[in-house]
């Protein structure tokens, strides 16, 4: 049982860096896309931010899942590049049709898997999700001049029919 789990550990940590450095790229786009040309980010404009984020993410969880299926291939547990990337990626999504399954000592591994790759879904909808929200503000600001503030800083609003706040 502790051979599964060192090797997950060192998949779990290559996968948090392969993530990382997509974050990183992410990010230097996503500002000098935004940053050129006119401050008013139009529909194309918009949807070229949004669709090379969808792409770079994209490209991070295959990468994530191609440092699986090299793992299941070095423990033996399939025997072609094609079975192992078939294998990871059932893993990855939770998907789980059954149909390849891995040894009893090596089992621990599908699970795991499934754990790294539904956290690293969820971060992928956070940064989508934040990025459109961004856009959003920067359209609303754009056109009705209206300053979002960040959730967190909001402050209190009156209470309704209540002219003071308390």
């Amino acid at each position: 049982m502790l051979m599964p789990l060192i090797v997950a550990t060192v998949l779990l940590f290559s996968s948090l860096l392969v993530y990382g450095t997509a974050m990183q790229l992410i990010v230097r786009v996503v500002v000098r896309l935004i940053r050129s040309g006119s401050s008013a980010l139009g529909f194309w404009k918009s949807t070229a931010v949004m669709a090379i984020v969808m792409a770079v993410t994209a490209a991070a969880h295959l990468t994530q899942i191609a440092l699986w299926a090299v793992a299941f291939l070095l423990c033996g547990q399939v025997s072609t590049l094609e079975m192992a990337f078939y294998l990871s990626a059932q893993s990855f999504t939770a998907l789980g049709y059954g149909d390849v399954l891995l040894s009893e000592r090596w089992r621990l591994l599908g699970p795991l898997e499934a754990i790294n790759g539904l956290l690293f879904f969820g971060v992928s909808a956070a940064v989508l999700f934040a990025i459109m929200s961004n856009l959003i503000s920067e359209r609303l600001r754009t056109e009705t001049g209206y300053q979002s503030e960040p959730a967190g800083n909001r402050a209190r609003l009156p209470a309704a029919g209540n002219g003071s706040s308390k």
